[in-house]
C-alpha cells in the first residue's frame, strides 16, 4: 500500500519508513463504520488516527456541530469515541480533532485536558499560536508523573500481587497499566523537539 512513498523516499534518500501516516477518519458517514478495520489492516505507516468534525457534518449536512451548550452533538461524540476506539485498538496515537476557536486558550486547555483524560495522546492545532498550550495539556504534569511512579513501585513490592494499597485505595492492574501509559506519555513528551 505504500509503494509510492516507499518510491518518493528512496528518490530523496529518506530512510525507507520514516514518513508516517495520520488519517482523518471521519469524513463520511461510511468511514465511521468502518473504523474497527483499521486494527486489522497492519499498516506500518499508521502513527495514529484522528476526526474531523467540520468534514463529517459537511458531509452529515448539518448545520452545526455542537449543541447549545458548546458540546459536541451526539453524532459527533460517537464519531469521535469510535476514532478514539480504532486508534487504540490499532495501536498507534489517538489524535483529538482541531479546536476552531484559537483565540480561545483557555478553552482550549480545558478541552485538551478532558481529551487527554479520555485518552487522547495529542490534538490538531489550526494556528500556530495552539501549539504550546496543546503540548502543555498533553504532558503528563509532575504530580501526575510522581503518582505513577507510587503506583509502580507499589506493584513492584508486592510481585505477583493483583491488587495492592496505596493511599487508602485499592488498586488493581488497570491502575498499574494506566501509571505506565502516564510515563511513557511523559516520556514521549520530553523527546518532543
Amino acid at each position: 500500500m505504500s509503494y509510492f512513498l516507499d518510491a518518493l523516499e528512496a528518490q530523496h534518500g529518506v530512510a525507507a519508513g520514516t514518513i508516517k501516516l495520520l488519517p482523518v477518519v471521519t469524513e463520511t458517514p461510511l468511514a465511521v463504520f468502518r473504523l474497527g478495520q483499521y486494527a486489522e489492516a497492519s499498516l506500518e505507516r499508521l502513527l495514529g488516527i484522528t476526526w474531523g468534525a467540520e468534514d463529517l457534518s459537511a458531509a452529515l449536512g448539518a448545520s452545526t456541530n455542537v449543541d447549545a451548550a458548546g458540546q459536541w452533538t451526539f453524532t459527533n461524540q460517537m464519531a469521535r469515541s469510535m476514532a478514539l476506539l480504532a486508534a487504540r485498538a490499532a495501536g498507534v496515537r489517538a489524535i483529538d480533532t482541531l479546536y476552531v476557536n484559537y483565540r480561545d486558550e483557555a478553552g482550549l486547555r480545558a478541552a485538551s485536558r478532558t481529551s487527554r483524560a479520555e485518552g487522547f495522546t495529542g490534538r490538531i492545532a489550526i494556528h500556530p499560536a495552539q501549539v504550546a498550550p496543546i503540548n502543555e495539556s498533553y504532558t503528563p504534569s509532575a504530580d501526575e508523573i510522581e503518582h505513577a511512579h507510587r503506583v509502580i513501585a507499589a506493584f513492584a513490592a508486592a510481585a505477583g500481587a493483583g491488587t495492592v494499597g496505596l493511599d487508602g485505595k485499592m488498586l488493581d492492574i488497570p491502575h498499574l497499566t494506566q501509571a505506565q501509559t502516564v510515563l511513557a506519555l511523559a516520556a514521549a513528551c520530553a523527546r518532543r523537539p
